[in-house]
């Protein structure tokens, strides 16, 4: 299935919100589960207001200045049920083995 570059990057702020819904996590995290480079995950969090997906980033008290996770705070118009319905092709298409 040929799939376009921006149809891979929705798919890719689907996945992420989906894991940042699931526990707390970081971008090393984040970068371990997937396995994606580390600038590619920070400008997909930033972006993903473009599709109606709010994120806050949850700052620990007393660490470093980017210790903390990330959570979902609005899933906008996204389903979040349609992701886990679909996320063996969300992986296929981003080509993650869990």
């Amino acid at each position: 299935m040929e799939v376009s570059k921006q149809q891979r990057a929705f798919f890719r702020k689907l996945y992420l919100s989906h894991l940042i819904s699931q526990e707390p996590l970081n971008v090393t995290a984040l970068q371990k589960m997937t396995g994606m480079p580390r600038r590619t995950l920070q400008d997909t969090l930033k972006d993903l207001g473009d599709i109606g997906i709010e994120c806050s980033f949850i700052q620990q008290e007393g660490g470093r200045n980017n210790a903390g996770y990330y959570q979902i705070d609005c899933w906008g118009p996204i389903d979040p049920s349609w992701i886990n319905k679909n996320l063996a092709r969300l992986e296929a298409v981003l080509e993650i083995s869990v």
